[in-house]
């Protein structure tokens, strides 16, 4: 620090003489000037090496100079949950296929595609002109023999005539009342209701084209609840049940809800090796459509006061023995020590600890892959 000094102190007689402070001609000026330049001096030096005190200080040599550097996370208590994801469908139950009950030629259509309709309210109309024909000649038949009974009755009830005239004309005219209430029967089924709420999906059939049993009329669907069916893996019978709290993702539109199984099944499919569940949906806005894709997420495990710790930091010895990283405060140092663990669980890249760490553990979460057991390192 010489050369410093040094020339600190020929700058300050620089700028004294830079005719700031000229030098006096008598020689008691010249004495007072020399003590003043001396005081001057003095206290250059003393903040010189004040100077130079604090700058030792800062250049000071850093213990931790040259060690690796590690990040660390303290374990705490916390919970693990496990889930699994199942693949499944949307589906409604209001969604049916209308078949008239009788054939004929489509008359009318009463609705439009589209259009929301209450259960009972009507559809279409089929041609039912040979029914009411039908009903007439039932009907005059009926009165004919309604008369034929009722004479036989009073005959019979005079002990005149057999007992079989009076069966005879009995069971003609219920026979008659039969086939009426069947022909009025049929002729109801000529109008076609919706047998549920719903809009009308789709006609089949055009008016003048003939309608029969066989062939859908149209479809009425109503999807203001919806369920979502999934397959489950038989290994999780034990863990699923009815009621159970699951996530269902859409992930075709981006969507997820919270709801409960409704309906867990009875019986493995012995294809697959998977048994039906079924979660009831409310769909108040109807952007859930059947055959929708649905991943449920269903929590198979859960503990609480769980060690968790990310499931990359788990590493693997050559004899198959799992280990995590941690610091240890040693005689004033960070130390590496590797720890032997027993893994449970993992899900979403995090890992279930058994055994080996304990709340309160330092855990190595960075820089983990260059270090050593027992090395010093610099632990943030």
């Amino acid at each position: 620090m010489k050369p410093l000094y040094v020339s600190l102190l020929f700058s300050v007689f620089l700028w004294n003489c830079g005719g700031k402070n000229q030098i006096p001609a008598d020689l008691e000026g010249k004495k007072a000037l020399l003590i003043d330049y001396k005081k001057q001096m003095a206290d250059l030096k003393t903040k010189i090496e004040q100077l130079e005190a604090d700058i030792r200080a800062i250049e000071k040599p850093n213990p931790k100079a040259g060690l690796k550097l590690v990040e660390t996370q303290t374990l705490v208590d916390t919970t693990f949950q496990h889930f699994i994801d199942v693949q499944g469908n949307v589906e409604s139950e209001m969604n049916v296929l209308v078949n008239p009950e009788i054939s004929g030629i489509l008359l009318r259509k009463a609705v439009k595609e589209g259009q929301s309709v209450k259960k009972g309210q009507l559809l279409a109309e089929i041609d039912a002109e040979s029914i009411r024909k039908n009903i007439a000649e039932l009907e005059k038949s009926l009165e004919l023999a309604q008369i034929a009974y009722e004479r036989q009755t009073n005959l019979w009830n005079q002990k005149i005539g057999t007992e079989m005239q009076y069966l005879q004309a009995k069971n003609t005219k219920e026979r008659l009342e039969k086939s009426l209430e069947s022909a009025k029967t049929m002729l109801r089924k000529a109008s076609v209701v919706s047998p549920i709420d719903g809009v009308v999906e789709a006609f089949a059939l055009n008016v003048g084209e003939m309608a029969n049993p066989a062939i859908p009329l149209c479809r009425i669907v109503n999807l203001k609840q919806v369920d979502v069916v999934a397959d489950v893996s038989e290994t999780y019978a034990k863990v699923v049940r009815k009621g159970d709290k699951v996530d269902i993702l859409f992930p075709a539109i981006g969507t997820k809800v919270t709801a409960y199984i409704s309906m867990v099944g009875q019986y493995i499919k012995p294809d697959n090796r998977t048994f039906k569940i079924e979660i009831q949906i409310p769909n108040p806005d109807e952007y859930l459509k059947p055959n929708t894709l649905a991943i449920v997420r269903i929590n198979d495990f859960t503990q609480k006061n769980a060690i968790v710790v990310p499931s990359n930091i788990v590493q693997k010895s050559t004899d198959g023995t799992k280990f995590v990283y941690v610091v240890r405060s040693e005689q004033g140092n960070d130390v590496v020590r590797k720890i032997n663990v027993e893994v449970g669980k993992s899900y979403d890249e995090k890992t279930h600890i058994l055994s080996g760490l304990k709340v309160g553990d330092k855990i190595i979460t960075k820089g983990y892959t260059e270090i050593v057991d027992g090395e010093i390192v610099n632990a943030l």
